[in-house]
C-alpha cells in the first residue's frame, strides 16, 4: 500500500469512526509495540502525512473523561510498568545466558584439561608399575647375586687351609716328576718295547702257523719301498707267506698301511713271496674299526697272543692276497 492510499483511509477512518482510531491506538500501545512502530514508521515518511494525521488525532484523543476513565489509564501505566520489568528481566536473562554460556566454554575446557591430568596419571602409573616390576627383577638378581656370594664363600678356605693344600700340590708334582722318565729312558724304554713286541710277534706266528701245518720261522725283511724299510714279521712256508708289522695298538688306518704294503712287497719282491700272501698285525691292542677292516680287507691280526681275525676267516676271504 503506497503513501496515497493510506492518507485516504486514514483521513475516511478519521472522519467516519473517530472511536475506532482511538481504539486502535490504545490497543497498539497496550500490545507489544510493534503495530504502532509500523504505524509511525509510514507516517513518518510523509512530512504532509505527519501534520496532518498530528492534528486528527489531537482532536480525536482529547475526548472526554467519561470514554477514557482514570483507571484504564491506572491500568495502561501498570501494563507499561509490567512490560519495562519483562523488558529488564529479558535483559538479564540475555545476560544470564551470556553468562551461562561461559561457564560452559568454561566447564568444556576444564573437561579437557581434566582428560589431559587423567591421561598424565594413567601414564604415571604405567611408568609407576614398569618401576615396580624392574624393582623387583633388581631384587631378584640381588638375591641370587647374594646366594652366589655365599656359595662361593662357603667354598673359600682359609690361609692356612691354602698353604697347605697348595703344599700338597708340591708334593704330588714332586712325586709325578720323581717317577717320570727323561727322555732317553723313555727312548730307552720304547725301544725295548718295540724290541719286545716284534719278538713276541714272530714267536707267535711261528707258533700259530706250525700248528695249522705250515713249517717255517719268522723273521724280519729289509725291503727298499721307496726307502728302506723294515718289515716286522716276514715267514714264507712255501703254500702261504705272511708280511706284516708289529705294533702296541692298532687303528683302522693302520690295517690299511700294512695291507697295501704287504701288497707291494709282492709286486716288487715277487721271489720272496710264495703261495697265499697273508697280510698279518701283532699288536697289544686292536680298536674294534681296525678288526672290521682287516675281516674287510683280508688281514690276520693277532692280539696280545689271541686272533682277534683268524688265518682261517682271512684265507677265506680271497683278499689277502691270493
Amino acid at each position: 500500500m503506497d503513501v496515497e492510499t493510506l492518507k485516504r483511509v486514514l483521513k475516511d477512518v478519521v472522519t467516519s469512526d473517530p472511536a475506532f482510531v482511538r481504539d486502535i491506538v490504545l490497543e497498539a500501545i497496550r500490545g507489544d509495540g510493534r503495530v504502532i512502530e509500523a504505524i509511525i514508521d509510514l507516517i513518518a515518511r510523509s512530512p504532509e502525512a505527519r501534520l496532518r494525521l498530528a492534528e486528527t488525532v489531537a482532536g480525536v484523543i482529547t475526548i472526554p473523561l467519561n470514554v477514557t476513565t482514570k483507571q484504564d489509564l491506572e491500568k495502561l501505566r501498570e501494563e507499561m510498568a509490567t512490560k519495562e520489568d519483562i523488558k529488564r528481566l529479558e535483559e538479564r536473562i540475555m545476560g544470564l545466558e551470556g553468562e551461562v554460556r561461559g561457564l560452559k566454554d568454561r566447564v568444556a575446557s576444564l573437561e579437557v584439561r581434566v582428560t589431559n591430568v587423567e591421561n598424565k596419571v594413567t601414564n604415571i602409573e604405567s611408568r609407576m608399575t614398569d618401576i615396580e616390576n624392574r624393582m623387583a627383577d633388581m631384587e631378584k638378581r640381588m638375591t641370587d647375586i647374594e646366594n652366589r656370594v655365599t656359595n662361593i664363600e662357603n667354598r673359600m678356605i682359609t690361609r692356612e687351609e691354602f698353604d697347605k693344600t697348595i703344599s700338597d700340590i708340591r708334593s704330588q708334582i714332586k712325586d709325578i716328576k720323581d717317577r717320570m722318565l727323561t727322555r732317553e729312558e723313555f727312548e730307552r724304554r720304547f725301544e725295548w718295547l718295540a724290541l719286545n713286541i716284534e719278538g713276541s710277534a714272530r714267536d707267535w706266528v711261528s707258533y700259530l702257523l706250525r700248528q695249522r701245518g705250515y713249517n717255517c720261522t719268522a723273521e724280519r725283511l729289509y725291503v727298499d719301498l721307496d726307502g728302506v724299510h723294515e718289515i716286522d714279521i716276514y715267514c714264507n712256508a712255501g703254500t702261504i707267506t705272511v708280511v706284516g708289522e708289529a705294533k702296541v695298538r692298532v687303528g683302522s688306518e693302520v690295517v690299511n698301511d700294512v695291507y697295501y704294503r704287504a701288497q707291494e712287497v709282492r709286486r716288487r719282491y715277487p721271489d720272496k713271496v710264495s703261495g697265499r700272501l697273508v697280510p698279518a698285525i701283532y699288536t697289544m691292542a686292536a680298536d674294534p674299526s681296525a678288526v672290521d677292516k682287516a675281516r674287510e680287507l683280508g688281514v690276520w691280526i693277532v692280539e696280545n697272543n689271541k686272533e682277534k681275525v683268524a688265518l682261517e676267516e682271512v684265507l677265506r676271504t680271497g683278499q689277502g692276497g691270493g
